[in-house]
Parts: C-alpha cells; sequence; structure tokens
C-alpha cells in the first residue's frame, strides 16, 4: 500500500470510529434512556429539554471525554426533533425522516472533525470502535423497527408482547450475520418470516391480516437497512 493510499484508510477508520461512537450514544438516548413520558410530553420544552440534556450526557459517557463538538451535535438534535415535533407531526415518514436526519448529523460531524475518537481514552482499544458500530445498530435495528411498526399502527412505543420479542430477534439477526461474515443467511431469515406468516395468517381475519403483512414489511424493511449499513461500514474498521 503507497502512503497516500495509506493515508485514505487511516482518515477512513478515524471517521467510522468516531461516527460508531456518536451513533451508539444517539442509539442510547434515543432508544434506551428515552422513556414513555419523554416521548409522550417531546411538545413541552421540559421533556424536550430533558431529552436533549440525555443526549449531551450519553457523548462523554461512550468516548470517556469531552468536545465542544458533543454540543454542536446536541443542537442538531435538537432542531431535528422540533422540526419533527411541530412540523412534521408525526407518522412513519416523520419518524424516518427524523432518524435519517439524525444519522446524517452523526455523520457530518465524524466528517468534520475524524479525530474526535483519537481525544478518547479508548482510542488505543482497537476493537471498540467496531463492536460500538455493532452494538449500536444492533440496538437501533431492535428498538428502532419497533418504534417504526408502533408508529405506522399508532401504538405506544414501548409496547412489549410476543410480535415484539420476535421482532427483535428477527431483526438483530440480520446485522448479526453480517457481523460474522454470512450475510447470505439473511435469506433464511425472510425465509423463516415467511413461513411465519404464511401460519399466522391462516389464524387471522382480513383486517388483521393486512396489519400482520404491514407489520412484517416494515419490519423487514427496516433490518435489512440495518444489516445493509452495517455490511458497508464494518470492513472499513480493519
Amino acid at each position: 500500500m503507497d502512503a497516500a493510499a495509506k493515508g485514505r484508510a487511516i482518515c477512513t477508520k478515524m471517521v467510522i470510529s468516531t461516527f460508531a461512537a456518536l451513533f451508539l450514544a444517539h442509539v442510547i438516548a434515543d432508544y434506551l434512556l428515552q422513556t414513555t413520558w419523554l416521548v409522550i410530553n417531546k411538545h413541552r420544552p421540559v421533556a424536550l429539554g430533558a431529552h436533549v440534556g440525555i443526549v449531551l450526557v450519553t457523548m462523554p459517557l461512550v468516548t470517556l471525554s469531552l468536545s465542544p463538538w458533543f454540543l454542536l451535535l446536541a443542537g442538531l438534535h435538537l432542531g431535528i426533533d422540533v422540526v419533527k415535533t411541530f412540523v412534521l407531526r408525526g407518522g412513519l415518514a416523520a419518524y424516518i425522516a427524523d432518524q435519517a436526519l439524525h444519522v446524517g448529523s452523526i455523520a457530518l460531524i465524524a466528517l468534520i472533525a475524524p479525530g474526535l475518537w483519537d481525544q478518547s481514552p479508548l482510542a488505543g482499544v482497537d476493537w471498540l470502535p467496531q463492536f460500538y458500530l455493532i452494538l449500536g445498530v444492533f440496538l437501533f435495528s431492535a428498538r428502532g423497527g419497533q418504534y417504526a411498526v408502533s408508529t405506522w399502527f399508532r401504538r405506544p412505543p414501548h409496547e412489549e408482547g410476543r410480535g415484539v420479542y420476535l421482532g427483535w430477534i428477527e431483526r438483530t439477526t440480520m446485522p448479526a450475520v453480517v457481523a460474522l461474515g454470512a450475510p447470505w443467511v439473511i435469506l433464511g431469515v425472510i425465509a423463516a418470516k415467511g413461513a411465519h406468516l404464511t401460519l399466522a395468517w391462516r389464524e387471522r381475519q382480513e383486517e388483521r391480516r393486512r396489519h400482520l403483512l404491514e407489520g412484517a414489511f416494515i419490519s423487514l424493511c427496516w433490518g435489512l437497512a440495518c444489516a445493509a449499513g452495517l455490511w458497508l461500514l464494518l470492513p472499513l474498521l480493519p
């Protein structure tokens, strides 16, 4: 590898490492630490402020470092949430746009300030960016997909049950097999989902059949998108 190619590889690794850490922090703040009360009351300044405060705190916790870039990213998060809450006003399209903008803002900061991860005392742990990226995608696939399905059916986002747990397994299996270097196993996941739908179809009335197909489609698309993202980014972290 010549010097120019080596330099590009190092720069790419810095960008993806920073993205992985900030993405994991985002997922923790948006899905693990955002309570039902915060979701329902996002239109109230106290709830919105509390959520953005959580977003700001998770970045230093994940990286064990401080940076003014964290303030900028938290400000971008606030602006995106304001647009979603007061302009887009809910719905699956608004939810997808919200998450796309959040991920895009994280990617933007990683491109502008790729050295953020190198400033962390954890930067010497070579395998940690890969772990952060995989964990972030797992959580985003499981909980993000759950929120997508709940948003479509206008159900409480923290609702649990057999279908929710099966969705977690289905959506995390897809990025899991990518992380293990066997992405073709996703075809088996889709086949298993098809078999499950066939059995469930016979037991449901017409209206519930439509709900079954819609939920399955959203869940599969979300899991596939997460698996594709991991497939693209993971090789950039040697």
